[in-house]
C-alpha cells in the first residue's frame, strides 16, 4: 500500500508540474519577449507607450472575450470584426444626428447584440456550421458599414465621445478600468454560474450535455449575442479613442482574436480554456505589435509576422494535446507499478 501511495503522490506532482507548465508558458513568452524590448528599445518602457498598448488592446480584448465563449463552445465568430466596424458607423451616425453620446453607445450595443442574434439563429434553427454562417454577416456587416459612409470615416462627433479614452480614474484611463471591469464580471459568468458551466460542457461534448439535458441550442445561441454584443463594445471602444466612425476598422480583427485565445490556451475545438488565458494571449499579441511598430518594421512585413503567430497560434493546441496524451501514458505505466507487478511495465514506444 505504501507503494502504491508513493506512486500516487509521483503522479499528482507530475500533473502538478505538468498543469503549471502549461499555465505559465506565455506568460514567460510574454516576459521575455518585454524584457528583449526593454533592453533594445529606449521607448518601449515610456509611460505613454505602456498605456498606448493597453488603449490599443482594449478592442482587441473586448472581442477576444466574446470568442472565448463562442470558441469554448465549440464554434467560431468570423463577423466580430465587421461587427467593431458597423458598431463604430452606428454610434458615430446617432451621436452626430442626436447629439448625445450614450445614445450613440446605446444603438451600437443594440446593433452588436442583433447581429450576434443573428448568428446564433442561423446556427442553431437553420443548422449552418458557425464558419459558414458568421462569414456571411461578416460580408454583409462590412458592406453596410462601407456603404452607409461611402468608406469614409465619420467626423467630427459630440466632443464628449473621446472622455472614456482620454479621462482618467487613479491615473488609470477609463477605458482601461473598463476593460478590467468586463473582464472580472466575464469570469465570475464563466466559473460562477450555470451558463458558464453549460458553455463548457457543450464544447467538450455536445450530445452528452444534450443526453444531460442541458439546453444546448439555446447556450450556443446566446455565446453569439455575448460575442456579438462584446464586439459593439470594441466598437465603441474604437471610436471613443480616434474620435471618429470607422467603417474600414476589423479587418484582421477576427483572425486576431482568435489567435489571441488559442494562444493564451484555450481549445479551438472547446470545452478547455479559460478568459484568464485570454488575457495573456491579448497581451502577447499586443506587446508584438507595439514592438513591431516601435523596431519600425513596415506594415507589409508586420503582415507575415502576424500570420507567421496565427500558424503558431493553431501549433500551440496540436502542442498541449500531444503533450497531454503524453502525460496520460506516463499515468497509466505509473499506475500500472504501482499494482506490484514483479516486472516494469513496458513503456510505448515514443514516450521518454
Amino acid at each position: 500500500m505504501s507503494a502504491l501511495r508513493a506512486t500516487r503522490a509521483r503522479i499528482l506532482e507530475r500533473a502538478r508540474v505538468d498543469g503549471a507548465f502549461d499555465l505559465l508558458f506565455v506568460p514567460a513568452v510574454l516576459l521575455l519577449m518585454v524584457l528583449y524590448l526593454s533592453i533594445f528599445n529606449e521607448y518601449f518602457l515610456d509611460p505613454i507607450n505602456i498605456r498606448n498598448i493597453f488603449l490599443q488592446g482594449a478592442v482587441l480584448a473586448f472581442v477576444a472575450f466574446g470568442m472565448t465563449f463562442v470558441i469554448l463552445a465549440g464554434e467560431l465568430d468570423l463577423s466580430v470584426g465587421a461587427v467593431v466596424a458597423l458598431t463604430s458607423v452606428v454610434a458615430a451616425h446617432v451621436m452626430r444626428d442626436s447629439g448625445s453620446v450614450l445614445l450613440g453607445f446605446a444603438a451600437a450595443l443594440g446593433v452588436g447584440a442583433l447581429v450576434g442574434a443573428v448568428n446564433g439563429l442561423i446556427v442553431t434553427v437553420l443548422q449552418v456550421p458557425s464558419f459558414i454562417a458568421t462569414l456571411g454577416t461578416m460580408v454583409t456587416a462590412q458592406g453596410i458599414a462601407l456603404a452607409s459612409t461611402d468608406g469614409t470615416t465619420i467626423a467630427p462627433l459630440p466632443s464628449g465621445v473621446g472622455t472614456l479614452a482620454t479621462s482618467s480614474f487613479l491615473g488609470i484611463t477609463l477605458l482601461i478600468w473598463l476593460t478590467v471591469g468586463v473582464f472580472l464580471l466575464l469570469l465570475a459568468v464563466q466559473t460562477q454560474t450555470r451558463f458558464g458551466l453549460r458553455v463548457f460542457a457543450i464544447g467538450g461534448n455536445r450530445e452528452a450535455a444534450r443526453l444531460a439535458a442541458v439546453p444546448v441550442a439555446r447556450v450556443r445561441f446566446l455565446v453569439f449575442v455575448l460575442s456579438g454584443t462584446l464586439a459593439a463594445v470594441g466598437g465603441i471602444a474604437l471610436t471613443a479613442r480616434v474620435q471618429s466612425g470607422q467603417p474600414t476598422a476589423g479587418g484582421l480583427l477576427a483572425l486576431t482574436a482568435i489567435a489571441a485565445v488559442v494562444v493564451g490556451g484555450t481549445d479551438v475545438f472547446g470545452g478547455k480554456g479559460s478568459i484568464v488565458r485570454t488575457v495573456w494571449g491579448v497581451l502577447l499579441i499586443s506587446v508584438l505589435t507595439n514592438g513591431l511598430d516601435l523596431i519600425g518594421v513596415n506594415d507589409d512585413l508586420q503582415q507575415v509576422i502576424v500570420g507567421v503567430v496565427f500558424v503558431l497560434a493553431a501549433s500551440t493546441g496540436f502542442v498541449r494535446r500531444q503533450f497531454g496524451r503524453r502525460r496520460s501514458r506516463r499515468v497509466a505505466i505509473e499506475v500500472e507499478r504501482g499494482r506490484g507487478d514483479p516486472s516494469p511495465a513496458p513503456v510505448p514506444e515514443g514516450v521518454a
